[in-house]
This record gives structure tokens, C-alpha cells and sequence, in this order.
């Protein structure tokens, strides 16, 4: 959620600024115009270091010494291979009513419109698995392999932050972004886990993924126009779902371009051709394949959360906060992400109330520790020091090393000045 992180580096600013300058107030009222120049924050990415020695000893001319050594050709350098590093997530699924677990629930990775199996929960709903990584930064993609011992990419719903390689590599520098996790059991949705910015740790706990009975939600994660698609279409949009999961995203755009051709009612295939074009960098096109999904469908809930973020991304506040109101709306407990944004963007808009509860909402479904760190600003907007001084101990206490910790230490030192502490 790198989006996330400068926008929040740029409103923590803004906040310490009144905090300093006013002796007896306090912030009341969110950013304006957005942010720009910022710096951005967030999880920590991982990279693979390249080296050795390379090159040879050249020459010309003769020697008369009938003893000397002929020159030689250095040997390059091999690197020595990292030791395997692991990371070990877990988690519980429950049932939003309390009720005893389905049987055969099943834990996905869902990477843009991938989607993978890689754990079972147990009896009691709890559930844990290892993904690790050869090269001690860098994870394997579980978007092309998907199975415990390998690692996943990102959410569908963030195209916009996506930091995977467009040159065919199955290796990223951050493999947990992208992607989210998430139950699967016949005849329940279910609430998905972010899992951007958390490689920096070797373990963690995602926290609950709730499971809630179909009864009739407003909003669906499969347009129920593709059923009708015809088997051309079908298979240029399965074949496009490969490429996405061979880390091919021009091909596959090509293939969801040729999906939509053939059957121009296509929902999902214009909503998996905005993904693609947005991580290849051509946000016009993205945006037009995502409104053209809105048209088809409106019920489907991924192209408002997408054109939710994108007008994030521009500091379009009220365009975000619209769409993301939809979002939510749609898809109360598929994307913890939307509500983030959604918050985000309603503070920027001065609407703390309704900021509070969708962060407060996010945090019900995701453990995502930058929540803490919004809810605390937005508290502290609210002139609620008390509360955001605590919303911001329990951001240190659970990122002791995320990029924008010190700044959390100065607000925080700040409210505790305004507080007598």
C-alpha cells in the first residue's frame, strides 16, 4: 500500500505542523488538494544483488623475456547463494455468526484474478503455512506456483501499486505485494486479507477471515455476464489468466483485448484487461476498461474499488470517496483495502466520522498495521488526543520497523507535549 504511506507521510506533515504552531488546538480539518512531492513509505522490498568481477587483461606488443608469465584472464566472481529464508503465515477463519465451520475451507492467495490454493484450516479454524525464499530477499511468485513453500503476489484490487516486473521474471521485489488472502467454502463469501508490506517479517499473524453466508449481498465479485460468454471468448480470457500468472502482462492484456472482442459484454474480461493495461502503465486505457465494466455490471464490486484508487492516486478525493463508498457498499467484507482508501479519502475530505468507521472497519478484516497509524491522525483530527495517542503506541508497538515509524514517534511526542505527559 505504498499509495497508501505517501499520502499518509504527506498528512502526518501537514498534522505536526498544526500541532507545533497551534499552542491550545488541535488539527481540524483534513488535507486539501492532496499530496505531492511525497515520500514514500510503507513495507520493505527486497532485491537480489547482482556482482563479481568482470572483464579481462588486454594487451599489445612482444616481450623478450623468455620467463615471463603469460597474461591471464581474471576469473569472474560467483556469488555465493543466500541461505533459504521462510516466512511463516498464519491465521483463523470464523464464521460471522459463530457458527461451526463449514467443512473443507480452503486458504487462496488471490493475485489480480488469480486465484490459489496453498492451506486447510483445521477443525477449530485455525491455519498456518511456510512460503520461503532461495535468494534471502527475494520470494518466488506464488501467482505462478501458488502452493505452500512458495510465495504470492497481490490483491485485484491494486493494480495501481503493483511492484511486479513486466519483463517475463518470475521474481518481484516484493512478493507478498499484490496480492490477499482469503477462505473458500461452498455457499459463503468471504473477507480478504492484504498481504502487501509485510515481507520484512518472517512471521505473522493475518489475524480473523470471516466467513459470511450468501443471502442475497448487493454486490458480486463475478459478473454473472460472463456466464453467457461463448467458448471463444472463455478460453482468450483463460489464456490471458495465464499470462497474468506467467507474469506476461502485455500478452495477457492482448488476450483480454481478444476476450472482450469476441463478446463485448465480457464484465470480468474488461475488469482483468484494467488491471493489466494499469501495470503496464497506461492508466487512460486502464480507466476506460474499468468503466466499461461499471457499464456492463454495476453490481460488480472490483471496478469501483479500481477507479476508487486510481482517483486516490490523483488526490481526487471526492472521486475516490464516491467510488469507494460504492465499493463498500457492494463488497462490505471482500476487501479490507477499500475501506483503507475509503477512509483515506474521507479524511482528506474532512469527513472524520465517516473516516473513523471505515478504518475502523478495515481493521476488523485485516491486521493491516498502517490502520492504526491513520486512525490515530484521524482521532487526533477529531481532537481526540487521547485516543489517537493511543491509536499511535499501538502502530509502534506492532511496526517497530515500518518506514514512517519515527514519524509516528513525533506526532506522537507531540499529542503527549499537548497532553502534559
Amino acid at each position: 500500500m505504498k499509495l497508501a504511506f505517501r499520502f499518509l507521510l504527506a498528512i502526518a506533515i501537514s498534522l505536526g505542523c498544526a500541532l507545533a504552531q497551534k499552542g491550545g488546538g488541535t488539527t481540524t480539518g483534513g488535507t486539501t488538494g492532496g499530496t505531492t512531492g511525497g515520500t514514500t513509505t510503507g513495507g520493505s522490498t527486497g532485491g537480489t544483488t547482482t556482482g563479481g568481477t568482470t572483464g579481462s587483461t588486454t594487451g599489445t606488443g612482444t616481450t623478450n623475456n623468455p620467463t615471463a608469465l603469460p597474461a591471464q584472464t581474471p576469473t569472474p566472481a560467483t556469488a555465493t547463494p543466500a541461505p533459504p529464508r521462510q516466512i511463516y503465515l498464519s491465521g483463523t477463519v470464523m464464521v460471522d455468526d459463530g457458527s461451526p465451520l463449514p467443512g473443507g475451507v480452503n486458504i487462496q492467495t488471490v493475485c489480480g484474478t488469480q486465484q490459489r490454493n496453498v492451506a486447510h484450516t483445521s477443525q477449530s479454524g485455525d491455519f498456518g503455512f511456510q512460503w520461503y525464499s532461495t535468494s534471502g530477499t527475494v520470494f518466488e511468485d506464488a501467482s505462478q506456483n501458488g502452493l505452500p513453500g512458495n510465495n504470492s503476489g497481490l490483491m485485484s484490487s491494486t493494480s495501481t501499486n503493483s511492484s511486479s516486473s513486466q519483463s517475463g521474471s518470475s521474481r518481484i521485489s516484493d512478493p507478498l505485494s499484490g496480492c490477499d488472502l482469503r477462505a473458500e467454502a461452498s455457499g459463503y463469501t468471504s473477507s480478504r486479507v492484504s498481504l502487501s508490506n509485510r515481507s520484512q517479517f518472517e512471521d505473522f499473524d493475518i489475524g480473523t477471515i470471516v466467513l459470511h453466508r450468501i443471502n442475497g449481498h448487493e454486490g458480486t465479485s463475478v459478473s454473472s455476464l460472463s456466464l453467457k460468454a461463448p467458448r471463444e471468448a472463455v478460453k482468450s480470457f483463460e489464456k490471458g489468466t495465464e499470462l497474468t500468472r506467467a507474469n506476461k502482462t502485455a500478452e495477457a492484456a492482448v488476450s483480454y483485448r481478444k476476450a472482450v472482442t469476441v463478446y463485448p459484454q465480457y464484465a470480468d474480461a474488461w475488469l482483468a484487461l484494467g488491471l493489466a493495461e494499469g501495470k503496464l502503465g497506461n492508466q487512460d486505457t486502464s480507466r476506460d476498461a474499468f468503466e466499461h465494466a461499471m457499464t456492463l455490471d454495476d453490481k460488480l464490486a472490483g471496478p469501483w474499488q479500481e477507479l476508487g484508487y486510481m482517483a486516490s492516486d490523483q488526490s481526487k478525493w471526492a472521486d475516490a470517496a464516491r467510488y469507494l463508498d460504492t465499493a463498500v457498499r457492494l463488497d462490505p467484507i471482500g476487501s479490507p483495502k477499500a475501506w483503507y482508501f475509503n477512509a483515506l479519502a474521507n479524511y482528506n475530505l474532512g469527513k472524520f466520522d465517516i473516516s473513523e468507521r471505515s478504518v475502523r472497519n478495515e481493521m476488523k478484516l485485516d491486521k493491516n498495521p498502517q490502520a492504526q497509524f491513520l486512525l490515530g491522525i484521524v482521532l487526533i483530527a477529531k481532537k481526540d488526543l487521547q485516543g489517537g495517542a493511543d491509536a499511535l503506541r499501538n502502530f509502534i508497538a506492532a511496526a517497530p520497523n515500518a518506514n514512517n515509524i519515527q514519524m509516528a514517534k513525533e506526532q506522537l511526542s507531540q499529542v503527549e507535549s499537548r497532553l502534559g505527559r
